[in-house]
């Protein structure tokens, strides 16, 4: 935005921000919203459906995401007024709390004359529903359903979203995955994405070098000496690889 707020616009501005709420679709029957309880009560119709669609491009949802509708068995015929939909109550929550991050911390951070940064549901949701990064998705599915899962869901979400902003799809959340499954004791989890890794970034050194690691630690030797090498082959400097292969081959390569 570039006009910087007034007093009357502020809790319409925060209304476009980090919220798990609904979509673009028609405001509330009338020609004033109801229950608004963030948003201004002097907002128009056309102000809210504005609102929401900021919410729909932020979170990649629809209106049924926060409002209930008139009748269950006709999910799309919304009352928008009603509070029956509990995730309503999350949204103006997150609105509140979006509020609080622009007013009061990021305004006080702002060079005297200089426009403040604001936040807004794009910043943290990046189009989905929940803000969670890629390693944090694959590590509930790991978790959940094992690692073959995992490798399933990140094929399946790079399919869909990679090219977007939703998720990073470079080595690094991966890489991160498997550190945290090593650490919980999954050594295996961990192996596989990290085989996963090597698989996407064929001349990645650093991943080459980790799966070298992971090989190395399951004791299969000649694989991880393969990966080190492989490492080298990419890196020659790479010191790390060659001392690894100092010690698994006695100094040779």
């Amino acid at each position: 935005m570039t006009a910087k707020p007034t007093r009357a616009r502020p809790a319409l501005l925060a209304a476009l921000l980090l919220l798990a709420c609904a979509a673009p679709a028609a405001a509330q029957d009338g020609e004033r919203p109801r229950n608004l309880k963030v948003l201004p009560s002097s907002m128009t119709r056309e102000q809210v459906i504005a609102v929401m669609r900021g919410f729909t491009n932020g979170l990649g949802v629809r209106c049924t995401h926060c409002h209930a509708p008139y009748d269950a068995s006709k999910p799309d015929s919304l009352d928008f007024a009603s509070d029956a939909n509990p995730t309503k109550k999350t949204a103006r929550q997150m609105m509140r709390m979006v509020r609080g991050i622009n007013q009061e911390y990021l305004a006080a951070l702002a060079a005297p004359g200089a426009e403040a940064a604001r936040v807004e549901c794009v910043t943290c949701h990046r189009g989905a529903p929940r803000p969670l990064m890629l390693e944090d998705t694959l590590r509930t599915v790991v978790l959940r359903r094992g690692a073959d899962s995992a490798v399933a869901a990140y094929r399946q979400l790079r399919a869909r979203h990679y090219g977007r902003f939703t998720y990073d799809f470079g080595e690094r959340p991966l890489a991160t995955l498997a550190t945290r499954l090593a650490a919980e004791g999954r050594a295996a989890d961990a192996r596989r994405m990290l085989e996963l890794n090597a698989e996407q970034f064929p001349e990645s050194a650093g991943v080459a070098f980790e799966l070298g690691r992971a090989y190395e630690t399951a004791g299969e030797r000649e694989r991880a000496i393969e990966q080190y090498r492989k490492a080298l082959r990419l890196q020659p400097g790479n010191r790390q690889a060659q001392q690894r292969l100092q010690q698994l081959t006695g100094g040779g390569r």
